[in-house]
């Protein structure tokens, strides 16, 4: 009898059958990864968005300051005449210059003396007064009373002269400038307690044995379309409103000042070419080929659909607080068209024909403008919460200067003896010292001379009907001074007294259209709650009451950088809700996918481990029927043998 088990092993892939199962196991794996491969591809488009939105965002700033833009351009018919700068508003004009006469600083001269250096002039004082200003005593002495230790002397006074010593030939000579230019700047020299040649340096307007005079002290002037303007300086600001004029020399020329519209126009081209670049990633990110049946990435997003709408909107619609009357209410109105796909076209040519026409309406088309109906309000500006509209505005108290007046007049001759008047502001402290005599045009240009060299500048002093005043040149609480006077007022003095006046300004009080208001100075900032809120007006004039309106148009800029801000807000936005959202998913899927490898993993194991147990098994029982076959076999053998 022959029994044979090696068939039950060699029928069998073990390494095959394994590996088909675990493919069978991974499947489910594969189909979550493509799903989350088409997740991370919906992410990064979600990611395009939020960049090309902020791109916008940040071109958007280019309207914002429309407003600051500079409107004008001028022009010299004689560029080497004069140079001129023009401000934002300036009146649009040809203005005919001539007989231009440039100013000049004063300049004097000493006599000869045979060195700089080694040569003692003498000693004393010097006293040199700039025009009504006060007197400053330069002390010369044995150890700088040479022509080079005097110029170095009276230079680190800082006095507004300016001294040197130049050899011209013949020996040297101690020259004096003033470092400003006009009459008001003229210098005279005198000398006390002197000794040796020093009082030979001393000099006033017709005195003989001083100093010669090289060149005097001269206003600039010329005349501007037939009249006559002088200035101080070469430099000559507000005699034509918003220009500034630069002379360079005596001749004459022709001023014109003429709309630009260049800065306004290549801002909103700036905005227009990165609108475009925006649109055309909405448009790829949302299209539908019909032939391939395919889409882009975000496809069926209402979010985007709606957020392209209302940009489209914003470009198409009226004007936010625009006058629908006028005639420049739309931004089609004045260039912008849309086409069908969604991009912007700009007629340079049409806005800026509108910028020439109507500058302010058109400005409020693309940023935030206000306009006011009487000439005592300003618009300033406004935050972003102030909503587009007409406001009401109220007075109750104007904004005033911190104001001292004299209580006496000072006589017509003079007063009848020195005083000196302190003046302080802040931790700051001024002396006045006025002379005997002074009559009230002197005093007042003593003070603001000392003033000014003191740097005490927001002070100014005045002549009102005979009497000194004084007076801050800001407005309200924060302005405030006190003076007082080393003479009783009733002693033919200034005025002033020996007691310390004090003055503060105030601040403007008011409403607009019901708001509480805040003042600071002339400045009215609205803080009550309302569509106001954060509106800020300049209050000037002597009216209080009801002060007219104030329109305020909300642009292009303040609309589509609040869409824009609300779309891509890191907490509610809806770019930020998808892509926190598909980050969930992802990480969820992420999970699942670790988990079945993980079970997968274990499987094969276990089916390996189970396939190994049953092929020993199997070998097992191939070796019994070895053993069996061979113990059969070896019997019939022997069986075989005996019978024979």
């Amino acid at each position: 009898m022959s029994v044979s088990l090696s068939g039950l092993v060699s029928g069998i892939d073990v390494q095959s059958l394994i590996s088909n199962l675990s493919a069978a196991y991974q499947q489910p794996i594969t189909l979550l990864q493509k799903q989350e491969q088409s997740y991370q591809t919906s992410l990064s488009a979600w990611g395009t968005l939020q960049s090309s939105l902020s791109s916008l965002q940040s071109a958007l700033g280019a309207l914002q300051n429309l407003g600051s833009s500079n409107n004008r351009s001028v022009s010299l018919s004689n560029a080497g005449v004069a140079t001129a700068s023009v401000t934002n508003g300036a009146q649009l004009g040809s203005y005919s210059l001539s007989n231009i006469v440039l100013a000049q600083s004063q300049s004097i001269y000493s006599s000869s003396f045979a060195s700089a250096s080694n040569t003692a002039v003498g000693t004393g004082t010097l006293q040199i007064q700039v025009g009504s200003g006060a007197v400053s005593n330069i002390v010369i002495n044995g150890g700088n009373d040479t022509l080079n230790g005097i110029a170095s002397a009276i230079n680190q006074a800082n006095l507004g002269v300016n001294a040197a010593v130049i050899n011209d030939g013949s020996g040297y000579r101690l020259t004096l400038t003033g470092t400003g230019t006009g009459v008001n700047n003229a210098f005279t020299v005198a000398v006390s307690g002197a000794s040796g040649s020093l009082a030979e340096l001393s000099y006033s307007p017709g005195a003989s044995g001083g100093m010669t005079l090289s060149q005097a002290a001269q206003n600039a002037s010329l005349s501007i379309n037939g009249l006559a303007v002088t200035s101080s300086s070469n430099t000559v600001s507000g005699a034509i409103p918003g220009v500034t004029l630069n002379l360079q020399t005596s001749g004459s020329t022709t001023l014109q000042v003429s709309a630009s519209n260049s800065a306004f126009v290549s801002a909103v081209q700036s905005f227009t070419s990165a609108f475009n670049k925006t649109m055309g990633t909405i448009n790829q990110l949302t299209a539908y080929n019909a032939q391939t049946g395919s889409g882009g990435p975000l496809l069926g997003s209402a979010a985007v659909q709606g957020l392209r709408t209302q940009l489209l909107n914003l470009i198409s619609g009226p004007g936010l607080g625009v006058s629908a009357g006028s005639a420049y209410n739309s931004l089609g109105a004045v260039g912008l068209g849309l086409t069908s796909s969604g991009t912007i076209t700009l007629n340079t040519g049409t806005l800026s024909t509108a910028l020439n026409s109507d500058y302010q309406t058109v400005l409020g088309l693309f940023s935030q403008a206000g306009s006011t109906s009487s000439s005592n309000v300003q618009f300033v500006s406004a935050s972003g919460s102030v909503q587009a509209g007409t406001y009401a505005v109220a007075v109750s108290q104007l904004a005033t200067q911190a104001t001292v007046m004299a209580s006496s007049p000072v006589p017509s001759g003079g007063i009848a003896q020195s005083e000196s008047l302190t003046i302080g502001s802040g931790s700051s402290s001024v002396v006045v010292s006025l002379a005997s005599g002074s009559s009230l045009s002197q005093i007042v240009n003593t003070i603001n001379a000392t003033l000014q060299q003191s740097g005490m500048t927001g002070l100014t002093a005045l002549s009102n009907n005979g009497y000194l005043e004084l007076q801050s040149s800001g407005y309200g609480s924060s302005q405030s001074f006190t003076v007082v006077s080393n003479v009783a007022a009733g002693a033919s003095g200034t005025g002033i007294g020996t007691n310390t006046l004090s003055a503060s300004g105030t601040d403007v009080v008011g409403t607009v259209n019901g708001q509480a208001a805040s003042g600071n100075g002339q400045q009215l900032t609205v803080t009550g709650p309302g569509p106001a809120l954060g509106l800020q007006l300049q209050i000037s004039g002597t009216q209080t009451g009801n002060l007219g309106t104030v329109v305020v148009s909300q642009g292009l800029y303040q609309q589509m950088h609040s869409l824009l801000s609300q779309a891509l807000d890191s907490q509610t936005g809806f770019v930020a809700a998808a892509q926190n959202g598909l980050n969930g998913t992802i990480n969820g899927l992420n999970a699942q996918i670790t988990t079945l490898q993980q079970s997968a993993s274990n499987q094969t194991a276990l089916l390996t481990q189970q396939f190994a147990a049953m092929q020993s098994q199997l070998s097992q029982l191939q070796s019994i029927g070895q053993y069996i076959n061979a113990f059969y076999n070896t019997g019939s053998s022997s069986s075989s043998s005996s019978g024979g």
